[in-house]
């Protein structure tokens, strides 16, 4: 049993566990990343998920951001005094089985002390932490996977069950959603969610950021009040053609040869979108939409700020747009998912195809809403955001906007849904 669970506070270290399990599913593919409730399958006992998977795990990685100590349950106190937190579940039963326990800090922030712990916890801070750093991110990580690379693999395959506890339904709705991480989907013919956190992110470029156009600034403060859920890809033809095939729409569009299933839909306008959304609202009871635009950036950067997602540079292989040195480069798109997911577990939010999204086009951010709802007024041309498998890195960049109208269909042009009532 030589595999890695991945136990974090959702509220305020999702993003650093995203991250640090995309990294190691890409450093040790040979080891299995339990990303925690990401990897709970819609409808599952959270409990006896937790135990099956700790029981195939060697390790249990305990991420410890700044605010992980301090998490407050919604009734009062913290959750961490709570016998029912799954946190506390996660490590209480590493504690007491034959895993070896690794705290790992984040964002600068320290270990926590016996006193601060409730006493069954307190055993943890006599495990040896990692720390990792955003400056020296790929250094920590690298050490890191040396470090998990000589722990031996735990033969007995036997775990102390958690106490045990009610687990909470899993029902996801759009209301009353899961906890940010958690992928779900509402059928086996609809998009893939991903719950997002909620958080503040500044929205368009830096005056000195290259290849910036007048159009994305002035850079701006934008608050996401609430978490909400997104498309985990574009939409798919899979997808779209179960629509078609359930008599939702007339409209197939070509595939240019490329193949459907897996591939992102394209060819489909801004109106054909409002047309898909509808019918998964009427399949679903769900409030599902387009993203905003501030939505979208909000989601495409996952708490970064730089030219794109992973860095300023563009880098090699990293999604799919000319020169980007993948495999349809300026050639074709790709199936969804063959890049590494962005820090909230979404992938594709650049290259591939451009999205579409609810917002009217302006020339610029002056008057636009700081609070994530679309901006609607004016421009009867609609936003796309992310760039495309034809376009060159410049475009690609997280803040780069374009515009086109609602009508037209072009094979640069797909959608990502959204899962949440609208911001009024």
């Amino acid at each position: 049993m030589s595999g890695l669970f991945i136990s974090y506070r959702r509220e305020v270290d999702a993003g650093w566990a995203g991250r640090l399990a995309a990294d190691l599913k890409r450093d040790l593919p040979d080891r299995l990343v339990f990303h925690d409730i990401a990897s709970i399958e819609i409808g599952e006992d959270f409990g006896i998920a937790i135990e099956r998977a700790l029981g195939h795990c060697a390790v249990l990685l305990v991420v410890i951001g700044p605010g992980w100590l301090n998490v407050q349950h919604p009734h009062g106190g913290r959750r961490i005094d709570d016998e029912d937190d799954w946190v506390r579940i996660e490590i209480l039963a590493g504690l007491k089985g034959n895993l070896r326990v690794v705290p790992v800090l984040m964002g600068g922030a320290s270990m926590p002390r016996g006193n601060q712990l409730p006493d069954a916890l307190k055993p943890l801070v006599r495990r040896n932490a990692h720390e990792i750093t955003d400056k020296r991110w790929d250094y920590d990580v690298g050490e890191l996977v040396k470090a998990l690379g000589r722990i031996p693999a735990h033969g007995a395959g036997r775990i102390v069950a958690p106490p045990a506890v009610t687990p909470p339904p899993h029902i996801p709705v759009a209301h009353d959603l899961p906890a940010p991480g958690t992928v779900f989907r509402h059928g086996p013919d609809f998009p893939e969610l991903v719950v997002l956190p909620a958080g503040r992110f500044l929205m368009g470029s830096p005056e000195n950021e290259e290849g910036r156009s007048t159009d994305e600034g002035p850079q701006h403060e934008v608050t996401i009040a609430r978490p909400f859920a997104v498309g985990r890809y574009p939409v798919t033809f899979a997808e779209w053609d179960a629509f078609v095939a359930a008599g939702g729409t007339r409209h197939k569009p070509n595939d240019e040869g490329w193949g459907r299933g897996r591939q992102p839909v394209i060819h489909v306008s801004w109106k054909d979108a409002q047309a898909y959304l509808a019918w998964l609202r009427d399949q679903t009871g769900q409030p599902y939409r387009l993203l905003s635009e501030a939505e979208w950036e909000y989601a495409a950067r996952a708490s970064s700020q730089t030219r794109y997602p992973w860095g300023i540079d563009p880098g090699k292989n990293k999604a799919n747009f000319a020169g980007s040195g993948s495999q349809g480069s300026k050639r074709q798109t790709s199936p969804v998912g063959s890049f590494a997911p962005n820090a909230f577990g979404l992938h594709d939010m650049i290259g591939n195809v451009w999205e579409w999204v609810q917002d009217t086009w302006h020339d610029n951010y002056q008057g636009a809403p700081d609070d994530g709802r679309a901006w609607e007024e004016g421009s009867d041309s609609r936003v796309l955001r992310g760039g495309s498998w034809f376009d060159g890195p410049v475009i690609c960049r997280a803040a780069f906007r374009l515009r086109n109208s609602p009508d037209d269909r072009f094979y640069v042009l797909g959608f990502r849904v959204c899962c949440a009532p609208p911001i009024v």
